[in-house]
């Protein structure tokens, strides 16, 4: 009986290239020859690619715009290759930082204070956009761009006159940005796995995050020693069951599948969510393995339930264009 054909894709043209290389190096490795045929693809930084058709599944290790915003899932799914993770629409979604709180606040899921600012709008708000925002949300305050990952682009500001920087840095990015309150609390993921019987997602043990300089920022969260990350959570189990249900309700809401990693703070007795990520970093060092293996899912195991996962969901039929 022949091994099925496993493409692991990995790299990609988003800035978190090189993380999305080391999530799809261990997936590669965790892969049992005696099962699998492991089949690293390399998506480059720049210029046209399309997918390999002779994969019998696609283990999607891509983070980021063009890996993780719904645009790999669509390719696959007009190719016809099952694939790993969310769907088109959930991807979008969730790398959509003001659509999904849009959604969050429909369904009553609280999400930090924020203004969401486009770079066209700029020149017109730029006189009163310092007052604004300090009105609002006030100083510190965090800008970042709407639609990255593994917090590229994102400054804390501290004052008035840090703001046309930070939002250079974001517009550098996109064209959209958001100014957001700065949260204080305790810091948290929530990684969510797919259960293989029931099919319904299931929190794993919460992270608490702990760093070592003034926010978990990209250089807190890839270089080691500069953040504490604890398994379980230092929390009372009230809160525990508040932030697990938060993060189910963030990730039900998207439509996600497979699994997802859903960031939060707790604060008091409130619960805020900021973004779910639906391809949660996959390294020796990300946190959704942690919580993995606090769970008693080693990462060999975890890998072969994705790609179980996806195998049993087949396909997912391209949309259709109506003929005349």
């Amino acid at each position: 009986m022949s091994r099925p054909r496993v493409g692991v894709l990995m790299g990609g043209p988003s800035p978190e290239h090189e993380v999305s290389l080391g999530s799809g190096r261990r997936v590669v490795e965790a892969l049992d020859p005696a099962r699998y045929e492991a089949v690293p693809v390399v998506v480059p930084r720049w210029g046209p690619w399309s997918p390999p058709l002779d994969l019998d599944v696609a283990f999607v290790a891509l983070h980021g715009p063009a890996g993780e915003d719904g645009a790999i899932q669509g390719a696959l799914e007009v190719a016809g290759i099952p694939y790993t993770g969310s769907g088109v629409l959930a991807s979008a979604l969730a790398m959509d930082k003001r659509r999904s709180r849009q959604l969050f606040g429909f369904n009553g899921i609280p999400t930090p204070g924020y203004l969401a600012l486009r770079r066209d709008e700029l020149p017109s708000r730029e006189a009163g956009l310092a007052e604004e925002v300090g009105r609002t949300l006030g100083f510190p305050c965090v800008v970042k761009p709407n639609a990255q990952g593994s917090s590229i682009g994102v400054t804390l500001v501290r004052d008035a006159d840090g703001l046309p920087p930070a939002l250079d840095r974001a517009f550098a990015l996109g064209d959209l940005a958001l100014i957001e309150e700065h949260l204080r609390g305790v810091e948290l993921t929530c990684a969510i796995l797919d259960d293989p019987d029931r099919g319904e997602p299931v929190p794993l043990p919460l992270v608490e995050i702990v760093p070592r300089r003034e926010f978990f920022d990209y250089e807190a969260k890839y270089t080691p020693g500069a953040a504490e990350e604890i398994c379980p959570a230092r929390l009372p189990a009230p809160a525990v069951w508040r932030a697990q249900s938060a993060a189910l309700r963030a990730y039900r809401v998207l439509g996600c599948a497979d699994f997802g990693r859903v960031d939060l703070f707790v604060r008091e007795a409130d619960v805020v969510v900021l973004e779910v990520n639906t391809i949660p970093g996959l390294t020796e060092g990300s946190l959704f393995p942690k919580a993995a293996q606090a769970a008693g899912i080693a990462f060999p195991a975890l890998v072969e339930r994705l790609i179980d996962a996806a195998r049993r969901r087949g396909a997912r039929p391209a949309p259709r264009v109506p003929t005349a």
